[in-house]
């Protein structure tokens, strides 16, 4: 879609003949097409650059509660390659923060039960960190949540009830992370983030999907930006050939 716009324009802006009101019309539309798709290419590379300076960041090690985002099971009820790297990247955080600093973070697993699991995302997670030796005592569980909004939303509510006032880091997958915070920001909830690695080739699809996720989770901001971009090109292209 991105190269095939870029062909449109470039061969739409070769000289167009006709009345004053065919040109003016044929002005009017390369110029709202060009306002659409300058628009979500610009949006796009956005997300693409705050995602990267996101999964860059490294959170400090003073953290009182480590939310570990769901993202499905297998068959038998164990986490999926892709929910494992998530845990995994919170327990390599839990570990190094213990060892420079003493202080034990609790782990959240926030993720319900879908219609085909055996089991919720979130005990699957505690079952996998009590097999990698992280005592029960250190797991809280939000088992409620269907999507990402309502794994910041239902863990803000677990680690208030708590009574934890304290610093929040979450865990998933390196291209859900920009999200994931702006998510966290929605609810309320100071919390950085931490990425996963996955494989290369899971980056286009997910990046167009989380891309996606951010724009229709904004779709108000988005309708009005892109509606007063839109009314400014047309009223500006009509007035250059009224009084051309």
């Amino acid at each position: 879609m991105l190269v095939g716009g870029a062909l449109f324009l470039y061969f739409s802006d070769f000289y167009f003949s006709g009345s004053q009101r065919e040109v003016m019309i044929h002005e009017l539309f390369v110029n709202l097409f060009a306002t659409f798709y300058i628009y979500f290419e610009c949006m796009l590379i956005g997300a693409i650059i705050a995602n990267i300076v996101a999964v860059r960041y490294e959170p400090e090690k003073d953290k009182d509660y480590l939310i570990v985002l769901g993202c499905g099971l297998r068959q038998d009820g164990t986490p999926t390659p892709l929910l494992a790297g998530r845990v995994e990247r919170a327990l390599k955080f839990y570990r190094r923060q213990i060892e420079q600093t003493g202080k034990a973070p609790l782990f959240v697993t926030s993720g319900g039960q879908g219609p085909n699991e055996v089991v919720s995302e979130s005990a699957s997670m505690k079952a996998y960190l009590l097999e990698k030796g992280v005592p029960e005592e250190h797991i809280l569980q939000e088992d409620r949540s269907t999507s990402t909004f309502e794994n910041m939303k239902f863990s803000k509510e677990i680690i208030e009830a708590d009574g934890g006032t304290g610093k929040v880091a979450f865990a998933t997958t390196n291209y859900h992370v920009f999200r994931s915070g702006l998510m966290a920001r929605r609810v309320g909830m100071r919390a950085v983030g931490m990425g996963a690695k996955t494989k290369w080739y899971f980056w286009p699809n997910a990046t167009v999907r989380e891309f996606v996720g951010i724009l229709t989770e904004h779709r108000l901001k988005q309708g009005i930006i892109l509606g007063s971009m839109v009314l400014l090109y047309a009223v500006s292209t009509w007035l250059f050939y009224m009084y051309l």
